[in-house]
C-alpha cells in the first residue's frame, strides 16, 4: 500500500472543486498533449508527497518531448560504448525507481539520457529503441509513434523491458 500527496494549486493551497480551483486536464491535453501532463505529473515531486501545481513548469516536460521527437534524426551509426554505457545505467536507474515509485526520478534519468544522446554525432538505432523503451511508461503515446516511425512492428508495450549489463 502506498499514500500519496496531494497536487495543490499554485499558491499551496488544497484543490478543492467547491473553491473552484481545480485545474482541468482536458484543457491541458488539448493544448500540451496528453503524454506532456502524464510526464509533468510525474515529474512534479516524489510520488507521497503534496506538491503545487505550476502552469509554468509545464513547460519543460514538453520541450524534452520535443527534443525527444527530433532525437529520431540521428537514428543511425555503429554502437557507441560510451553512449551504451549510459544507456545501461539508465536501464538501472529508471528499473530501480519505477519499483521505488520514484518516478520523478526517473524521469530525471531519462532526461540526462536524453543529454548524452542529443550529444552525439548519431545514435545507434538499438540504442535509439531502448530509449523509447524506457520512455514508454511515461509517455506512451510519442513512444508508440516514434516506435512505428522507426521501422518496428507491433506494439512497444509489447516488447520486453530492457535488462542491463551489471
Amino acid at each position: 500500500r502506498t499514500s500519496h500527496g496531494m497536487i495543490l494549486v499554485e499558491g499551496g493551497e488544497k484543490m478543492s472543486k467547491s473553491k473552484g480551483n481545480v485545474v482541468n486536464p482536458d484543457s491541458i491535453v488539448e493544448t500540451y498533449g496528453a503524454d506532456t501532463l502524464r510526464l509533468y505529473e510525474m515529474f512534479m515531486g516524489p510520488f507521497d508527497q503534496s506538491v503545487a501545481w505550476s502552469e509554468k513548469s509545464i513547460i519543460g516536460p514538453r520541450r524534452f518531448l520535443e527534443r525527444v521527437w527530433r532525437l529520431q534524426n540521428k537514428i543511425g551509426g555503429e554502437i557507441n560504448s560510451s553512449l551504451e554505457k549510459y544507456v545501461h545505467q539508465a536501464i538501472k536507474n529508471i528499473s530501480e525507481d519505477i519499483e521505488q515509485m520514484g518516478f520523478n526520478t526517473a524521469v530525471s534519468q531519462l532526461m540526462i539520457l536524453m543529454n548524452q544522446m542529443e550529444k552525439a554525432v548519431m545514435v545507434a538505432k538499438p540504442l535509439y529503441e531502448t530509449f523509447l523503451k524506457l520512455l514508454a511508461p511515461f509517455a506512451p503515446h510519442i513512444s508508440e509513434e516514434l516506435w512505428s516511425l522507426s521501422g518496428n512492428t507491433g506494439s512497444i508495450e509489447e516488447k520486453n523491458w530492457p535488462e542491463y549489463d551489471h
